[in-house]
């Protein structure tokens, strides 16, 4: 797994090399590596080792396309004639679910389909894309990639253009996938993924319950518990500054009213609009 100061150690250790001499001893069948790393980092390890590597992971999809530079990194692999890998599909199922007008307009198109398969066939378009590896949570997950994959379709114009108009929408959220590597060394354990979700609802004006929602947890797993100690950045693979994540949405959620309040003040209101009609 290609990145960050890991890269650095597999240069001073030799694994490189060692991966070399044992895949020329046929201890190793194929040579390949994953990879979270930036454009920079991945180029100049393509120019040291490309030669040897006969596969590559990457996370690809229509909103890391531009966001995370992964069409440059596409079309460096592919320049090195090296296949490409798919992680991250749908983003961690980020996007399995897209706004209602996106979602609207693709099921004018195709009735019946889900909007994780969209974000499959888009891969399909690809031609240097060999593998697709997706997280499944349930049999009928399972069901509808299969069905998805069991002939190329890739999108029409009309379909990718409201896949990157919906990316576009998206782009001011914070890109977490839910992979959880920073929740392991948290020391206030704390749920960061769900609250990187509620934050990111927030901000894109559908958080109208996020308040209500963190009433029901205790105050030391609300944000502003996160001591900023940034155990939680430095293994995060999308390179988020998680402790400003969380002081920002501390901050906005003391803007916001208490829930218990709004409750009061809405029954308050109500009654004032009974009385006023002699009920």
């Amino acid at each position: 797994n290609l990145g960050d100061n890991r890269t650095e150690a597999f240069d001073r250790f030799g694994i490189w090399d060692f991966l070399a001499e044992q895949k020329a001893k046929g201890v190793i069948k194929h040579l390949g590596f994953s990879t979270h790393a930036d454009l920079p980092c991945l180029t100049a390890f393509l120019e040291r080792y490309g030669k040897e590597m006969e596969f590559c992971q990457i996370q690809l999809n229509y909103l890391d396309w531009t966001i995370q530079r992964a069409r440059e990194k596409y079309e460096l692999l592919e320049k090195h004639h090296i296949p490409v890998w798919v992680m991250e599909p749908v983003r961690g199922g980020k996007l399995a679910a897209l706004d209602a007008d996106s979602e609207q307009q693709l099921h004018a198109l195709r009735p019946n389909a889900s909007i994780a398969s969209f974000g499959f066939r888009w891969l399909q378009g690809l031609d240097n894309v060999h593998m697709v590896l997706s997280g499944m949570s349930d049999m009928a997950q399972m069901a509808d990639n299969v069905a998805t994959f069991e002939r190329l379709d890739p999108l029409s114009p009309a379909e990718e253009a409201i896949l990157f108009a919906a990316a576009d929408k998206m782009k001011n959220s914070i890109p977490c996938t839910a992979c959880r590597y920073c929740c392991d060394g948290c020391p206030q354990q704390l749920d960061i993924p769900d609250l990187l979700h509620k934050y990111n609802q927030l901000r894109t004006g559908s958080g109208s319950t996020i308040k209500m929602q963190l009433d029901a947890v205790p105050a030391n797993k609300w944000p502003h518990a996160c001591l900023g100690c940034g155990a939680c950045a430095a293994v995060c693979p999308q390179k988020i500054a998680i402790p400003d994540e969380l002081a920002a949405f501390a901050a906005e959620l003391d803007k916001l009213p208490d829930w218990v309040e709004v409750c009061r003040q809405r029954a308050e209101a109500e009654a004032r609009e009974r009385a006023s009609r002699g009920l």
